[in-house]
């Protein structure tokens, strides 16, 4: 319903039902994403990357879910079909989905450069991550991280390849 609102709105910010359904609808996304992998793994990313780079949590979710989403896509399909089938296009990935809705969100960073962090930073971050906090990140990872580099990797994705 939210995306549907903004849609009808143009994207602009005040449409703040719009914003609120889609705020609620987040919510419920990640419930139905509830299996270890998320919300538990992205927010501990995303604590980290928005303590690193002062990038407010909301711009944090939509940077790196859908990239996450992406890398967990054969470890939660289950979950995953059904965040794509609430958006009402069951044969869509819902990283792609997630991705969209985020292109649609007025104000809101949707990518890395957006908040000022730059490929060599992420990569520093992805390995000081991995080196510091791997064994509690595939804790909560249902598709285990081999190393700092795959951790960059995932962040590092480039959305357009998840929006195709």
């Amino acid at each position: 319903r939210g995306e549907r609102m903004l849609d009808a709105h143009g994207g602009e910010e005040k449409s703040v039902e719009g914003m609120e359904e889609v705020y609620l609808g987040g919510w419920m996304a990640v419930r139905a994403l509830f299996t270890g992998c998320y919300p538990a793994l992205g927010h501990l990313l995303q604590n980290h990357y928005s303590a690193r780079f002062s990038a407010h949590q909301g711009a944090c979710s939509a940077i790196l879910s859908p990239r996450l989403l992406r890398h967990h896509h054969t470890a939660t399909q289950p979950q995953q079909k059904r965040i794509s089938e609430i958006f009402g296009r069951p044969d869509v990935p819902a990283s792609k989905l997630v991705a969209q809705l985020v292109q649609k969100l007025p104000g809101v960073p949707k990518d890395h450069e957006d908040v000022g962090v730059s490929m060599e930073e992420l990569e520093k971050f992805a390995g000081w991550m991995f080196e510091t906090h791997g064994e509690r990140l595939n804790r909560l990872s249902p598709r285990k991280f081999e190393s700092g580099r795959e951790l960059f990797e995932v962040l590092a994705f480039p959305l357009e390849e998840i929006l195709r």
